[in-house]
């Protein structure tokens, strides 16, 4: 793999790894029950150009949060303590039948890492491009007068 030579090149490098990443930890941690998590990644640079700033946007389903929290209610959205749903689920108190649940860090971490290194890796490009221009516009020769 090149090195990327402009700040667009960077984040789609940058968005591959961090979503290869993201998936390695759900495979590690076993976060793969229907696969719908691990296929609902979408990756995006938008900008970019002279003068447009540079946007990423990454997503994906948002229960991914909660699994990596370990919270959640354990049932649909709209059960009440009524419903037929709520006691195949839930015992008289209210507390689930089934084991508790358990954070499972797939991403908290992982994005905290990858965020970091990101801002490393543009610091170090933009370093570099904008040695390079002040190296380009200085003068082919210059003269001290003493």
């Amino acid at each position: 793999m090149s090195t990327p030579s402009t700040p667009r090149e960077l984040a789609t490098a940058w968005l591959d790894i961090t979503v290869e990443r993201f998936v390695a930890n759900m495979k590690a941690l076993r976060i793969q029950n229907t696969g719908t998590l691990l296929a609902s990644f979408k990756k995006e640079v938008v900008g970019g150009a002279e003068g447009d700033p540079l946007k990423l946007r990454l997503s994906y389903a948002l229960y991914g949060k909660f699994v990596d929290m370990g919270v959640g209610r354990g049932h649909g959205k709209g059960v009440t303590k009524g419903d037929d749903g709520y006691d195949r689920l839930r015992n008289s108190r209210g507390k689930l039948r089934r084991q508790k649940r358990k954070p499972r860090a797939w991403y908290s971490k992982e994005v905290a890492f990858q965020t970091k290194r990101l801002s490393e890796l543009m610091l170090s490009l933009y370093g570099q491009l904008y040695v390079t221009r002040a190296t380009d516009a200085l003068p082919g020769e210059v003269a001290i007068n003493f």
